[in-house]
């Protein structure tokens, strides 16, 4: 039996070493869709909780509004 040519030894540690990239790259990019997601339910999650805050503050902000139009009317008036 002869020897490999050396040709096509490095192209089969080309193509195992390609392999071996893809694959190390496969898990990166699952890695990284899983921290994705774990984002975008955090964020939905804050999203909602300002979202109640803000609508338990809209009757003070609307009164208070209220009361800087009052100010602001009573200061222009001679």
């Amino acid at each position: 039996m002869a020897a490999p040519r050396p040709l096509v030894v490095v192209t089969l540690l080309s193509v195992f070493v390609a392999a071996v990239s893809v694959t190390i790259l496969a898990w990166i990019a699952i890695g990284t869709v899983h921290r994705a997601d774990r984002v975008v339910t955090d964020a939905q999650r804050s999203v909602r909780r300002l979202d109640r805050t803000t609508r338990d503050l809209d009757p003070a902000v609307r009164s208070l509004r209220r009361a800087a139009d009052a100010l602001n009317a009573a200061r222009t008036t001679p």
